[in-house]
């Protein structure tokens, strides 16, 4: 890949002529809205064809709500309005919705009208960091459609969860880590508290600042080498670390008075009995070495998949893009702002995620909204690597290449976008039939001061208004006592559970599950 200044996609700034800069911009403040806006409307209008109302694709959905219901009514973070519990996985998102709610007092078109607004922030974050790499007139704007088009972006953003505003804070993190990475004013904290900010949208950000920490030492090697480079390290490390703590601390802080541990109860729970804890926890070596060795490549495997199924005309260009970025950290001449930080969060995040799992919940879980904040990465590698491969042909070729290129790419995203919308249908379909009909059935049944011992506790909590115990011990903080070594070694987690909604005495079971 020796790069000639003809072949080299990171070519310096272009003039943009007056055409194409008013391209772009009509490109990212209208088609690009009115895309993720159109796709948004027809996954609903075929959720409502398939279940007859608009819904919810997932209880976790619901959660977030009675979350957000008890925050605009003064009660802070709590499930059951005056008792205090953890924060959800995604914070910030809750407080986003609460604070929607409090305005309009409906959840399910607020949800999706502020995940519609974060999801067009998100592809104009895509739009700069494609530019960063390659600051080719019209290149950001081809990002940030193609980002448009491709899923399971609709599907996310119809949630009524975190998932886009997670995505916005890793790519929002990255860019300015990309761009200041090499200043010393205050330019250079922005990507930290950014990073910070981005746990308060979901625990795995928590791996986004070490990384880049991890990626400005090798950076520093590459630059200044020895003592000098340790040292201009360490200073930066002791500039950057006090002012992520400073941010996160509160979180961390809050659910540690409340639960007993500094993150969400509902991740210990999700986390409990899968992956290299259990299998330390339980001596067993044969998990653990699925979790270290089997698991991460089930899992980097499963997102390559999942990757070409989204778009299949990005995966190929995204193996070269991610090998050029890499062999190009060293080369000025290539990389114009260099950094590791992409390669490194694309391969320890989903390794990391497989390791603590084992593989349990695979990368399209869930409508891939554990690995949403990836995707976006691979498509700007994507884009890149295209582009790379293009600059390989005679100058006379590369315009009708690029055109092709790009028509297939939003092609193949618009291609894969009716089976998604079937599947975001019969999503809501599952959810309705069970835990939304059950809850409406419940309650126009029991009084609404009763409390409700239940599997599934959102849409329940919401639409009856009652008091309820979560039997899975999600969001009830007292089941966190039941996850000790003792349990875990005596297989006694579940009998722990049980005891505890039998003391809480509740005036309901309710089980919400699918009949056989």
């Amino acid at each position: 890949m020796d790069a000639e200044p003809v072949h080299n996609p990171v070519a310096p700034e272009m003039p943009q002529t007056a055409t194409g800069r008013v391209w772009s911009v009509l490109v990212l403040y209208a088609l690009v809205p009115l895309t993720i806006a159109a796709l948004m409307a027809y996954y609903l209008v075929i959720s409502r064809r398939v279940v007859g109302e608009i819904g919810f694709p997932l209880d976790d959905s619901w959660i977030h709500v009675r979350f957000a219901q008890n925050l605009a009514r003064g009660y802070g973070f709590s499930f059951n309005p005056g008792q205090p519990a953890s924060t959800t996985t995604g914070a910030l998102w809750t407080v986003l919705l609460a604070l929607g709610y409090r305005v309009t007092g409906e959840y399910l078109l607020t949800a999706a009208a502020l995940n519609w607004v974060i999801c067009c922030l998100c592809a104009l974050a895509v739009s700069s960091l494609a530019r960063t790499f390659v600051p080719r007139p019209g290149f950001g704007a081809a990002a940030a459609i193609i980002f448009a088009v491709t899923a399971p972006l609709p599907w996310l953003a119809l949630s009524g969860m975190e998932p886009p505003l997670f995505t916005l804070a890793t790519l929002a993190g990255i860019l300015l880590h990309v761009r200041f990475r090499r200043e010393w004013s205050v330019k250079s904290l922005l990507p930290t508290a950014v990073f910070a900010i981005a746990v308060y949208a979901r625990p795995e950000c928590l791996l986004l600042f070490p990384l880049a920490m991890l990626d400005r030492l090798l950076m520093a090697c590459h630059e200044e080498w020895g003592k000098k480079a340790a040292l201009s390290w360490l200073k930066g490390l002791a500039l950057h670390l006090p002012v992520y703590l400073a941010i996160v601390a509160p979180l961390s802080l809050y659910n540690y008075n409340v639960v007993g541990r500094p993150l969400p109860s509902s991740y210990y729970i999700k986390a409990w009995n899968y992956g290299i804890t259990w299998a330390l926890a339980t001596g067993n070596d044969s998990l653990l070495m699925r979790s270290l060795f089997v698991a991460p490549v089930k899992e980097v495997g499963g997102l390559l998949w999942m990757w070409a199924g989204n778009n299949a005309a990005l995966i190929i260009p995204f193996l070269v893009g991610f090998v050029w970025m890499l062999r190009g950290m060293g080369r000025p001449e290539v990389v114009r702002h260099r950094s590791y930080l992409i390669p490194l969060v694309l391969i320890v995040q989903p390794v990391a995620w497989a390791v603590s799992t084992n593989f349990h919940r695979a990368p399209w879980f869930q409508g891939q909204r554990y690995v949403a904040n990836l995707g976006p990465l691979e498509l700007v590698l994507g884009l890149v690597g295209g582009l790379w491969l293009v600059e390989r042909v005679p100058v006379g070729k590369r315009r009708l290449l690029i055109g092709l290129g790009l028509a297939l790419a939003v092609i193949s995203g618009l291609a894969r976008q009716p089976s998604q919308a079937r599947l975001y249908a019969q999503n809501v379909k599952n959810i309705t039939e069970l835990q939304v009909t059950t809850a409406r059935w419940v309650k126009g049944h029991v009084p609404q001061d009763a409390l409700l011992a239940a599997n599934d506790v959102g849409a329940l909590a919401v639409i009856t208004g009652c008091r309820v115990f979560d039997m899975m011990g999600l969001v009830s903080p007292e089941t966190l006592s039941c996850l000790t070594l003792e349990n875990a070694l005596a297989g006694t987690f579940r009998s722990c559970l049980r005891e505890k909604w039998l003391a809480a005495k509740p005036d309901y079971l309710v089980a919400v599950a699918k009949p056989e």
